[in-house]
């Protein structure tokens, strides 16, 4: 529940803050349940689907078909709903009326986070920009520069810019400026927003996505030979076994066929 004073004009800025924080939580809960919910109802969808498919109609089943293109439709609503869920975990950081806000998201292709990833803010010639620290994206792929109003003089109202994403500490991380990137200027106490896309090239050359190799074999696999120590241990310990039984095999028959002595 948001903290509402109450006390007028001297509390009022802070009530409205806390307002706004609350309702932003709660439609964060609100989509993680829905989607949580959507995910569930998918899964039930194509268990009865297969339950059909199964059964007397076969894989000709129309119900089957229709639970699985719902299923489908499902899974892009999910998708749409993860989006939502990173949204609306942002927190822009306040500013005054003379500061100047660049903010945005670092996300993929279909508008999900990219990752932790490092922007640095860098000029034409691909130089960072003196004066300006690289801020983090979070996990909802949202970065913030809060720029003074002596900064942005110092930059220039004509000079252009551009983001440079990089992974990694150092010379030891991979950067790239994106290809979508467009040059943009900044100005005194102006809020810009952008959202930049990274393609999967740049996703899998920033190490921010798996990249599946196909693994090709050659011949057949052959096992590898068995050592045949193990094997002529016991060999050994038979033939020394039967190798002790013969002496004394001889000299039972021996004893059989001596002469009995006379009483």
């Amino acid at each position: 529940m948001a903290l509402i004073i109450n006390r007028g004009n001297a509390s009022f800025k802070g009530d409205v803050e806390n307002l706004f924080e609350t309702l932003q939580a709660q439609r964060e809960d609100w989509l993680v349940l829905t989607r949580e919910t959507m995910l569930a109802a998918r899964v039930l969808a194509l268990a009865e689907a297969q339950r059909l498919e199964t059964g007397d109609g076969g894989k000709d089943d129309p119900r089957a078909a229709r639970l699985r293109a719902a299923g489908d439709a499902m899974a892009r609503r999910s998708a749409a709903l993860e989006v939502e869920q990173q949204i609306a975990a942002i927190r822009t950081p306040p500013v005054t009326k003379t500061e100047t806000l660049l903010q945005g998201r670092v996300t993929d292709e279909s508008a999900k986070a990219a990752g932790r990833v490092t922007v640095t803010l860098i000029d034409e010639k691909g130089t960072p920009v003196a004066g300006v620290e690289p801020v983090e994206a979070d996990d909802s792929g949202y970065y913030a520069f809060v720029l003074q109003p002596q900064q942005v003089e110092a930059i220039g109202a004509t000079r252009q810019l551009t983001l440079l994403v990089g992974t990694g500490a150092g010379t030891s991380g991979s950067k790239l400026v994106p290809a979508a990137a467009t040059p943009f200027t900044l100005a005194s106490g102006k809020i810009r927003v952008g959202e930049t896309r990274l393609q999967t090239a740049e996703l899998e050359k920033l190490q921010l996505r798996m990249v599946a190799k196909a693994v090709v074999r050659v011949g057949k696999t052959v096992a590898a030979p068995v050592a045949p120590v193990a094997r002529a241990a016991p060999a050994k310990a038979a033939e020394t076994k039967s190798a002790a039984k013969k002496p004394a095999a001889k000299k039972v028959a021996a004893r059989k066929a001596a002469p009995k002595p006379k009483r």
